[in-house]
């Protein structure tokens, strides 16, 4: 990292200060040594809807070759190979890099299992989500928990099945317009737009029923320390038009919200929407959270005048 760039992170505000070299990072492809940031490793088999293990990780990259040492005594060393995002692994497997988690890290796909990369350390074993990282070396700030979002547009295209959804959000104030503008679909590709309270954070496509026809899920978090998340989500009707996805209010499940207090964090994991959260105690302030860590797996049905994503497994850890 160069003495301009460090200057200027020095400026920010520790969280922000984090994101911004972890993005230095990723972009400096071309630098001659290998910069790494301590991490969080989330380890899913493949097929599988729940983490077989959360530990902490160190992240490396270096001119196409990127590193995965994890404190289990695993370690991923991945070659870049054709299109960008594509990999293949020391024992000459393909891999693929998913930026599903936006700013928060990145999920590579591998033979056996994926491999979801957290630049907050928050939600390890043995340390309370106030947990401090500095991308140097030492602690300094992580998420004690995330602060509102950076505020920076939104755009983003996601494919599958030939159908194509473009997400793009100003996210230059605490209320947006999201809009949501579909291509090939067989009957109506009309853009759909809608006011969130909040920026987009990311957006993912899936089809979590196994159906052929895909989804959108949009990840929006609130303005302010709560940093509360919500979902715009919709599904392909059989490919000819979209309908909405709802997701029921975390309230309508007492024992799955106890001790929420948002910073929600979303992500697509196989076939489920899963949704991670910091546990509050009584007593904890906003920005310590001492109950560890909470994630919500989400199953999509069909209900009465649409699809439902309903609850299906809570796990505390």
């Amino acid at each position: 990292m160069n003495v301009l760039t460090a200057g200027c992170l020095k400026q920010l505000s520790p969280h922000r200060w984090r994101i911004a070299a972890v993005a230095v990072l990723i972009a400096a492809m071309d630098m001659a040594h290998a910069d790494s940031v301590d991490a969080r490793c989330d380890i899913y088999p493949k097929g599988s809807d729940r983490a077989s293990g959360v530990v902490a990780c160190t992240f490396s990259q270096r001119q196409g070759q990127v590193s995965i040492d994890r404190a289990d005594g695993v370690r991923h060393e991945l070659s870049a190979k054709g299109k960008a995002g594509n990999y293949v692994d020391q024992d000459g497997k393909a891999a693929y890099r998913n930026r599903g988690l936006g700013d928060r890290g990145l999920i590579f796909r591998l033979a056996t299992e994926s491999v979801y990369v957290y630049w907050d350390t928050a939600g390890l074993p043995g340390q309370s989500s106030a947990r401090a990282t500095n991308i140097a070396a030492a602690p300094a700030m992580a998420r004690a928990p995330k602060v509102a979002p950076a505020r920076v547009p939104f755009d983003k295209t996601l494919t599958l099945q030939g159908v194509k959804f473009r997400v793009v959000s100003a996210n230059n104030s605490s209320v947006n317009q999201l809009e949501i503008i579909p291509a090939g679909l067989e009957i109506d590709n009309r853009p759909i737009s809608r006011t969130i309270e909040g920026t987009v954070t990311g957006a993912e496509v899936a089809d979590l029923n196994a159906d052929g026809s895909p989804e959108i899920y949009v990840f929006v978090n609130s303005a302010g320390s709560g940093s509360y998340g919500s979902l715009v989500a919709y599904g392909a009707n059989r490919r000819k038009s979209l309908n909405e996805i709802y997701l029921p209010p975390i309230t309508d499940h007492p024992t799955a919200s106890k001790g929420y207090m948002g910073h929600d964090e979303f992500a697509v994991v196989e076939n489920v929407l899963a949704r991670r959260f910091p546990i509050y105690e009584a007593g904890d302030t906003n920005a310590a959270a001492t109950g560890g860590t909470r994630q919500l797996q989400y199953k999509l049905t069909a209900g009465e005048a649409g699809w439902v994503l309903r609850l299906d497994r809570v796990v505390d850890y």
